[in-house]
């Protein structure tokens, strides 16, 4: 539900801009550079790991609420309506609960990331609308911890956590709306995937994988 309230506002808010939008042209001319600031609500996500004290091992799904993060790009323009980026992204994010064999128990604790982030977008070419829509991916090397200081309740003497650099990869579609000349308004929907690998405690691997949904929300501007 608090997605697509979300989203729904977002909508709403691109299209009020789009009609009070000033003359939205701007150089996207191939070799030309931007720069932009993006603030992220991220979505509740999906933590995979391994009780190694059980045989066979049970896997355990960890839970995070709702966070978010921040994060700052450069880029350049491509031909045939392609631009490339450098991101640096962070996140955090409030773990929930945790399930395992079955049975669901609450959770505290914290899942961060900070991750460079090569990325590629496709905008499609239309004009006199006052909206640009685009879709794009990226991989990147994201430094991942998770972060856990109570079960069910009981506070642990001392936060378990673990930390490591792992591979990732992120799916975008979004809306791009000028306000000025060589300046623009966006939002998108990003999905994260990244790889998770450690010992959160002596018996319990934290490895698997992390996916997340979120909204981004940014400006953008021409160098």
């Amino acid at each position: 539900m608090m997605r697509i309230i979300t989203t729904t506002a977002l909508g709403l808010m691109l299209a009020a801009t789009s009609a009070i939008a000033a003359d939205g042209a701007y150089d996207s001319s191939p070799g030309s550079a931007f720069t932009g600031l993006r603030g992220s609500l991220a979505f509740e996500g999906a933590i995979n790991g391994t009780d190694k004290t059980t045989t066979p091992p049970t896997t355990i799904k960890a839970n995070a609420d709702t966070g978010g993060g921040a994060s700052v790009y450069w880029g350049w323009y491509l031909p045939y309506n392609f631009k490339t980026e450098l991101e640096l992204l962070y996140r955090y994010q409030p773990l929930s609960n945790v399930a395992a064999a079955g049975t669901s128990t609450s959770l505290g604790g914290y899942a961060q990331t900070f991750a460079p982030m090569v990325n590629a977008y496709w905008t499609a070419p239309l004009s006199g609308i006052g909206v640009s829509p685009f879709v794009g991916g990226g991989v990147g090397y994201a430094w991942n911890e998770l972060g856990i200081n109570n079960i069910a309740g009981v506070a642990l003497p001392a936060t378990a956590h673990d930390d490591d650099w792992r591979f990732a990869y992120n799916l975008m579609a979004g809306l791009s709306v000028p306000i000025s000349h060589g300046a623009r308004l966006t939002g998108m929907y990003r999905w994260l995937h990244e790889d998770i690998s450690g010992d959160c405690t002596t018996n319990l691997f934290c490895g698997g994988h992390a996916a997340t949904s979120s909204i981004d929300i940014g400006i953008e501007i021409d160098l």
